[in-house]
């Protein structure tokens, strides 16, 4: 079995675009912000708005470890909505089912204000695996 790695980015992306997502997933979420950032800014490509969706959603868990639940919620709105439009997958990446782990701690924040922080499930980014079938 083999990951996909964003392949579909330019091969001298593809490095920083897997480190990103692997600070994110571990929750180093101003690190991937400044990863995916230099990758966003290279790929001028119109897809790219899928890295800024993950940005903004880095950055509202970011905001929310900083009890800053307003720049949360408002970041979560933006990446949100930039992030749907690549359902199911895209770049490598599982977004179905990250879109709807991330819209779930959004109800949380629109049903509670102010939740305690544990209760937020983030969500970690998948990539997708293909095996063969033999």
């Amino acid at each position: 079995m083999t990951e996909f790695s964003g392949a579909d980015l330019p091969p001298d992306l593809q490095a920083e675009f897997r480190l990103g997502i692997e600070q994110y997933n571990r929750r180093e979420f101003f690190d991937c912000h400044e990863s995916l950032e230099s990758v966003w800014k290279q790929y001028l490509e119109t897809d790219r708005e899928l890295i800024q969706g993950i940005i903004q959603v880095a950055v509202a868990y970011y905001h929310l470890e900083r009890d800053n639940f307003e720049g949360c919620r408002k970041l979560l709105t933006r990446g949100l909505g930039r992030l749907r439009k690549y359902r199911p997958s895209h770049l490598g990446l599982n977004i179905e089912k990250f879109v709807a782990k991330v819209e779930d701690d959004y109800r949380l924040l629109e049903s509670e204000g102010c939740p305690e922080k544990e209760r937020f499930n983030v969500p970690k980014l998948q990539f997708i695996s293909h095996q063969s079938d033999c």
